[in-house]
């Protein structure tokens, strides 16, 4: 029979397609959960744009958050075409495997219409009687009673798997409808999505206008951020000068062993640590740029910078001692920890928790940062230097967390 020969195959077609439909839908799954992150992220950040909205000075900061809130939605629009092509896919493959089920709905049919005609052909008892007595010896005989019943048994078995694959058909077909709502409502919210982006930019350019009309401010803001970048600078070039000297004096090789232990342990966690603090939102990158408003200007950013609306706890992301705490002109306080080799700076802080030569402890409290008087939000600038060199600390933290 030629379903028998190709039942084999379909059923082989059918098993890809299922083990290729739950990779899919598994993608699906993971691309919704990242969609669902940058949501969150959107969201926080629209937070905080209506704070700095209320406050009086129109700061940079504003500028930047929008930016990011720019950047977060191409990154929603990207995640929700990325989800339609997997849906895309998905309904492609389930379109083929209802021309695979249809075609062994075929093959049954044929198998079917035969075995009718064979049983029309055999309506007369003598046939069977026939093919008995003409038999060369009892195996024949028996032989041909049992084709007889296998022919009647697979008859029966041929109307099970016909309802059962038109049942296969029709939860295939809802899955395909299913699919087809979900990338139609993908579409709508896609649209949704690209006019809201439009919205964003024409807002940030507005922005960009208003600003650049206090080009002596930002000029004098951008003076500011040089000094304090410096002041920085010389505590930690300070720092390693002093440790230096103190260990030319003191050689100590239980120390060297221990700081050595200590940078492997940093450097094993790299992409694991949190933020130094709950709720913020990364609006300043490491490294060069272009100032968001003056374009012909380039900017250095040796850190990054977390913006918050709300008074917050400021936690050391590793382990270490706490080597330096200065004031910094225009920034508040500052921390510098020591983890081996490495050193995480935290800049802008209203209040201390440590002191210099403590050791502490992952994640623990080292101060706070406050929101300052007439402002809505604050900014804490978080370094990482591997001795005398910078590093990018995005590089460093959960993908969750950049």
């Amino acid at each position: 029979m030629v379903f028998l020969k190709d039942k084999r195959f379909v059923l082989l077609v059918l098993v890809i397609l299922l083990v290729v439909n739950n990779l899919y839908s598994q993608q699906i799954n993971e691309l919704s959960k990242k969609k669902k992150e940058i949501e969150k992220e959107i969201d926080a950040i629209s937070n905080l744009l209506v704070k700095t909205e209320k406050e009086s000075k129109k700061s940079l900061n504003s500028v930047r958050l929008t930016k990011k809130k720019i950047e977060l939605k191409n990154s929603l629009i990207k995640q929700i075409d990325n989800e339609s092509d997997q849906l895309k896919d998905k309904i492609y493959l389930q379109k083929g495997k209802i021309d695979s089920l249809n075609q062994q709905i075929g093959l049954i049919k044929n198998d079917y219409k035969r075995i009718i005609l064979f049983n029309q052909n055999s309506k007369n008892k003598n046939v069977l009687l026939l093919l008995i007595l003409t038999a060369k010896d009892f195996n024949q005989a028996y032989k041909r009673i049992k084709y007889y019943q296998q022919i009647f048994n697979y008859k029966k078995k041929l109307v099970s798997r016909y309802y059962n694959t038109i049942n296969v058909i029709k939860e295939v077909n809802e899955k395909l409808s299913d699919n087809l709502n979900m990338l139609s409502k993908k579409q709508t919210e896609k649209e949704y999505e690209v006019v809201a982006l439009k919205k964003e930019e024409g807002l940030c350019l507005q922005k960009i206008n208003e600003l650049s009309k206090k080009k002596s401010e930002l000029l004098s803001e951008l003076e500011e951020q040089k000094k304090i970048s410096k002041k920085i600078n010389d505590e930690i070039k300070r720092l390693i000068e002093e440790e230096a000297k103190r260990e030319a004096e003191n050689r100590n090789v239980n120390t060297q062993e221990v700081r050595i232990l200590l940078s492997n342990n940093f450097r094993d966690n790299i992409g694991k640590f949190n933020l130094p603090i709950n709720g913020g939102i990364v609006t300043g990158n490491y490294g060069e740029s272009f100032h968001p408003v003056l374009k012909e200007v380039k900017i250095k950013n040796n850190g990054i910078d977390i913006t918050l609306s709300q008074k917050s706890d400021v936690f050391s992301i590793f382990k270490g001692e706490v080597r330096k705490i200065f004031k910094v002109p225009g920034s508040n306080l500052a921390i510098i920890i020591r983890h081996g080799r490495y050193l995480t700076v935290y800049t802008n802080l209203t209040k201390i928790n440590v002191a210099i030569g403590q050791e502490i402890n992952t994640y623990q409290k080292i101060g706070e940062i406050s929101l300052q008087r007439g402002e809505e939000t604050s900014i804490l600038h978080f370094e990482l230097w591997n001795e005398n060199k910078t590093e990018d600390p995005s590089k460093w933290f959960r993908k969750s967390e950049k």
